[in-house]
Parts: C-alpha cells; structure tokens; sequence
C-alpha cells in the first residue's frame, strides 16, 4: 500500500513536472520566431509552419500625364486645342492656319505669318497665339496721260502712285501687353499694269475709253481713268506725217471759208485742223502746224501736241 501510495505521489510529481517544463517552454516560445522544425515538449511533437502570400505577376502600367496646347486667332479666339502626351512632339500641321486667311475689305488682305512661340514638346500647359500678317494696297495719284493723239503704242501710266503697306505682327510686346508691329512700305506703282494696254485695242471702237488699273498678279483693280484719242490731229491728208502740206490745206481752206460764207468745212476737217482746239480752223492753226514740224524735223522721237499746248487748262476755259 505504501509502495502503491509512493509510485502514485512520484507520478504526480513527474506529471507537474513536466507541466511546469511545457509552461516554461511556452513562454520562452511567444519570445521565439517560430520555426518549420518539430519540437517536442513533455512527449509532445509541435509543429510550427511558415506560409507564403501568392505573388502577383501583374504590374500596373505607368499614365502619362496630358498637356493642352491651345491655338489661338488673331483675336485671341480658340483656334484649336490639341491634347499631348509629356515628352510628346507637338504637332503644328494638325493646326489648320488656312482658316485664318481673309479680307478685310477689297484692298487690305490678312494671312498668318507665324507663332509667337513655338516649343517642341509637351511639359507643360502651352497658349499660344497666331500672329497676322496684312498687305494694304493703296493709289494717291491717276497716271498724268490720258490724251493721246495716236492709236500707235501703249496706255501710259506714268505719274501713278500706288504702294503696299505690309504690317507685321512680333513676337514682342509692348508695355500694354499687345504685340509690336513692324510696318513696311513698298512702292508698286512700276509693277502695275494697265488693261487694255494697248491703244489700238483701247481705242478699236471709238476715241475714248476707260483703262483699269491692276497691281501685277492681282486681279483686284486699283483705279480706273478715261482716256481720249485725237488721233491724227494736224495730220490733214493723213498720210501718217504733220508737215507742210498740211499746213498749206489749212491755209487753203481757210481762204475759202473767207472768199465764201457758203463754203462749209466738214467735221472731219475742222477735227483734224483745230489744233490749239479753240473750235475754229484759221491761219493761227497753219502756223501751230508748221511750228509742230520745225520742231519734229530736229529731234528722232516722235512728240505729241501737248508739248505745245496745255489742253487743261484750254478746255477747262471753256
């Protein structure tokens, strides 16, 4: 019995041995990393694992950022936007700068000229602002030429003033904030043309005419003049030449507008006599005729009349 009671007490006291071992171990164990291996405690086998998150393989793609790059006109109106990509080259033939061509009005002609910036990429917010480019054509002065005295030759715009003002716009500013212009005036009064330009086209159905007044390559006229044709003035027996004779079939008929009151000179006559144009025929335009081939006799050009008479004035007397 004692022996039984004895055995039973060591149990007992293996027992919470062991206890107070695992008790300790577990403790020790809460202050451990744990471990894939097995341990064994008071007979008993722990098994500690370690598990792994499953990997994601997908790997989101990096947004670029976007920049508006807006166009505007010459009024500071939206033109475009076009929307780029950081880094990405902006695009300026996606911008359609024929919109902005126009007329102003019949003689004052707008188109663009260039950007007042004008940067490669996209890194940023960019405004940018068109500038213009205007052509004015103006005329002070009608050619001095508008009696001729022969269908031979060509219309002559000698005395005409007309020129080009090109304005353009800067990429600098004044003090305002508005784009400087720089101003340019040529002068084009050379390089118009006259149409028609010949004489005898001018004058094929009558001794007057309107010539109009075109800057070269436009087809825009700039002025428009009348012109009139004394064609064979002093030339009496039209035979191409004023000279002696002529003078002499003025003397003649004059003498016989004298002799008789009957004696009628035809439109004709009196047209091709009248020279200093007073509206009659007498001995003073037989001698302005013989005074107009001295002259002519001396020099290799042919001369008009009015290198004799001021024909204003004479006919604004009237």
């Amino acid at each position: 019995m004692i022996i039984k009671h004895s055995i039973s007490a060591l149990a007992s006291a293996v027992l919470l041995s062991g206890a107070v071992a695992a008790a300790a171990y577990a403790a020790e164990s809460n202050n451990k990393p744990v471990s894939a291996d097995s341990d064994t405690a008071a007979g008993t086998t722990v098994t500690s694992t370690t598990s792994t998150a499953p990997s994601d393989s997908t790997i989101e793609p990096t947004t670029l950022k976007k920049y508006n790059i807006t166009f505007l006109d010459f009024d500071n109106k939206p033109l475009t936007v076009l929307e780029v990509e950081e880094g990405d080259p902006i695009d300026y033939s996606e911008v359609d700068i024929t919109k902005l061509h126009k007329h102003i009005n019949e003689y004052t002609e707008q188109d663009f000229c260039a950007w007042d910036i004008k940067p490669d990429f996209a890194d940023q917010d960019y405004t940018i602002h068109a500038l213009s480019k205007t052509a004015s054509i103006t005329f002070s002065k009608y050619p001095e030429k508008h009696r001729y005295f022969s269908a031979k030759g060509n219309v002559s715009l000698n005395g005409l003033e007309a020129s080009i003002k090109m304005t353009v716009q800067t990429p600098q500013k004044d003090k305002d904030g508005k784009f400087i212009n720089e101003e340019n005036i040529v002068d084009i009064s050379s390089s118009c043309i006259a149409k028609p330009n010949t004489l005898e086209e001018a004058f094929a159905n009558g001794d007057k005419a309107t010539i109009t007044v075109y800057p070269v390559g436009d087809q825009k006229p700039l002025c428009k003049f009348d012109i009139i044709c004394h064609q064979n003035l002093g030339d009496i027996n039209e035979d191409g030449n004023i000279d002696s004779t002529d003078a002499s079939l003025v003397l003649t008929t004059y003498a016989e507008m004298a002799a008789s009151k009957e004696f009628k000179v035809s439109d004709k006559m009196l047209k091709l006599s009248d020279v200093n144009m007073d509206g009659k025929l007498d001995a003073r335009d037989a001698s302005h005729i013989l005074k107009y081939y001295a002259v002519s006799s001396t020099i290799s050009e042919t001369i008009d009349w009015e290198y004799f008479f001021d024909y204003d004035k004479i006919l604004d007397s009237k």
